[in-house]
């Protein structure tokens, strides 16, 4: 083949990521140009890519020692290889040299905060634990392994496990029409080793296309999932599907609106998350589309399940996303944790496992790495725990022990992590009517918590208690919970719950009695006016800041009347107007403090409704009655139709 043929065969593999014919024509290419720098670290880049690190290394080292101010990248790459083969010394020592060299680039502020990530793992990777290993992890015992690809994982039970393959012992050329593709496959657990039962029964296993990864909704109802194929530049584009299950059977696929694609772009890596608002889902997913903040970021759409709309994509923010890559999502429904993979982070090595608490763009905190215990200096990816079982989980890795197919760690393996110790707060709880003792049921508790002293109070998740006015929940350490429980026809409760220092595991039982709202009024006691005024003195004030105050911001659907009433002193006339104007200044003050007007009612009974005689039965002055007689009171009539404690 002449070396214009050559090129051009190369510019196509190129576009197609396709790096096993890569490195068959750059190979060609250097050897008819030994002299061509570029060739050489263009080879070094496709050995790289393929996770041949030891041969990226070596043609790496070649063309930088060749010309070390035009190949700067590749001691950085360099630093990188050595990182993972946790030689961390060595690769602080060609990050450090790397910055001096590219520090008068046109990039060098963007390689610059890389490099302080790839730094500040390195020293993370250099720390020594004297404890024991928490986990023990284990390459999936059984034949789901081989000697490609196994990822995107989902755990339907403790037995049944479905993931993507793809099912060959050579290398498959992604652009090839004659070659296997990437398809869902069933395996089950028996006797330990999780045995390979089938291809998942779904439309778009029997396609042409590859199946990038998949997710499924938290009933179980919805799939999401990537098709992918070339597009007419060769470039492999991926777009997100979804599948229903109707009648017993995955429905016909059907891609996700343009609200959510853009041309040009891939789209990956779909994973559900829980939403704080009712009939909504989120589905996050990994993008290259314009307006991110690095490569590939996690980008979301919200699903609006009874109207079958999916909102506008929106990054995920920068407490996820950095100016690396951020991949392969995935969402935990028990903790409310997103797991998702960085390079753009401080890591100890390859793609690096990190987890955040929060949904959308509102996270506890910036995304912490998921430590050692589940970390290698290789690509870690997809972290999975079992449901009902955090102490178990499955994950994805080309860590040692995983299967080479033409060099060690060329390819992702399924990897069993079992952990030896985790710390478990556990809180089990029982609601009761205050008045009857009996159980309430569907009683809606929101968990909240403040993403810094200060900030903003974050909504982490919403449960429910069963049928005998129970729920079970477990929080994480070091943060400060607020729980806000709504309940219908009873007083809303806020209750904290602090895990801050908590060390050990612990399980906490307790039973919560509600307030039930009553059908009569209630008296706001020391609420008292001047002679003859209807304007709020300070003591007053108080008193409705430490009453119906609270009780209104803790219950923000109830609507109340506000009602002020008088004794018989006066006119009839008189005590009506009076009695109307204080009613109306309890509602300003309480509109001034920010409670809505429609939530509340004014009205001035006068001298119509005594609770007690202004008389004594020998018609003389009864002060006691008529002090009783002149009270501020107020009753719950209605509730707003609308949801609490969920932002759009």
């Amino acid at each position: 083949m002449k070396t214009n043929e050559l090129k051009k065969q190369l510019k196509g593999a190129l576009r197609a990521n396709d790096h096993y014919s890569q490195i068959d024509f750059l190979e060609e290419l250097t050897e008819r140009k030994p002299e061509n720098l570029k060739f050489k670290y263009e080879l070094a880049r496709a050995y790289d890519e393929s996770r041949n690190y030891q041969r990226a290394l070596e043609e790496y080292s070649k063309v930088f020692y060749a010309n070390s101010e035009k190949y700067a990248m590749a001691i950085y790459h360099m630093g990188r290889i050595m990182k993972m083969r946790e030689q961390y010394k060595l690769a602080t020592l060609y990050f450090n040299q790397f910055i001096d060299k590219h520090n008068h680039s046109k990039e060098s502020k963007h390689y610059k905060k890389l490099v302080k990530a790839e730094l500040e793992g390195c020293k993370m990777g250099m720390e020594k634990s004297m404890n024991a290993p928490k986990t023990e992890i284990f390459p999936l015992k059984g034949n789901v392994n081989r000697s490609n690809i196994e990822f995107s994982p989902h755990i339907v039970d403790y037995r049944t496990l479905w993931y993507v393959s793809l099912p060959s012992d050579e290398i498959v050329f992604l652009e090839s029409d004659s070659m296997p593709r990437r398809r869902i496959y069933v395996a089950h657990e028996k006797e330990g080793n999780w045995v390979v039962d089938n291809m998942l029964d779904h439309p778009s296993n029997d396609g042409k296309e590859h199946i990038g990864s998949f997710t499924l909704s938290q009933d179980g109802q919805r799939m999401y999932f990537t098709l992918c194929k070339p597009n007419m530049q060769n470039k492999m584009i991926c777009k997100i599907y979804l599948s229903r299950w109707e009648n017993k059977e995955w429905s016909e696929p059907e891609i996700l609106p343009e609200e959510i694609h853009q041309s040009k772009h891939t789209y990956t890596h779909p994973t559900v998350g829980l939403s704080s608002k009712p009939d909504r889902e989120i589905i996050y997913f990994v993008s290259d589309k314009q307006g991110g903040k690095g490569g590939y970021d996690i980008w979301y759409t919200r699903y609006r399940i009874s109207k079958h709309r999916f909102d506008k994509a929106r990054n995920a923010g920068k407490k996820i996303n950095t100016i690396g890559d951020e991949i392969a999502p995935s969402f935990d429904f028990e903790s409310n944790k997103l797991y998702f993979s960085s390079n753009g982070r401080p890591g100890i090595g390859g793609f690096d496992l990190f987890e955040a608490i929060g949904e959308r763009t509102k996270w506890m905190y910036p995304a912490k790495n998921a430590g050692k215990e589940i970390n290698s200096s290789y690509d870690d990816l997809y972290y999975k725990p079992f449901p009902k079982n955090r102490r178990r989980a499955i994950m994805v890795s080309n860590r040692e022990g995983s299967i080479a197919l033409k060099h060690p760690h060329c390819c992702d393996d399924l990897f069993e992590v079992n952990w030896k110790q985790m710390l478990d707060i556990e809180y089990n709880l029982d609601f009761k009517d205050l008045a009857s003792n009996k159980a309430l049921k569907n009683v809606d508790i929101v968990v909240t918590a403040r993403d810094s002293p200060e900030g903003d109070r974050i909504v982490l998740q919403r449960i429910r208690t069963d049928s005998m006015g129970r729920v079970n929940f477990k929080l994480e350490p070091g943060i400060d919970y607020k729980l806000i429980v709504e309940s219908d026809m009873h007083f809303n409760r806020k209750l904290d719950y602090s895990t801050v220092g908590v060390k050990e595991s612990k399980t906490t039982t307790e039973t919560i009695k509600l307030k039930p709202i009553p059908n009569e009024e209630i008296i706001i006691p020391n609420i008292y006016y001047p002679f003859d005024k209807s304007y709020l003195t300070p003591e007053a004030m108080i008193a409705i800041d430490t009453s119906i105050y609270e009780i209104l911001v803790e219950n923000p659907t109830l609507i109340v009347e506000l009602s002020s009433h008088t004794d018989s002193k006066g006119s009839e006339k008189y005590n009506q107007h009076l009695s109307q104007q204080r009613a109306q200044s309890v509602m300003n003050y309480l509109a001034k403090k920010g409670i809505k007007r429609k939530r509340m009612k004014a009205r001035g009974y006068g001298e119509s409704k005594p609770i007690a005689p202004n008389a004594n039965p020998d018609g003389s002055d009864n002060p006691k009655g008529r002090a009783k007689n002149r009270r501020t009171t107020f009753r719950v009539i209605g509730e707003l139709d609308m949801e609490v404690f969920y932002e759009d």
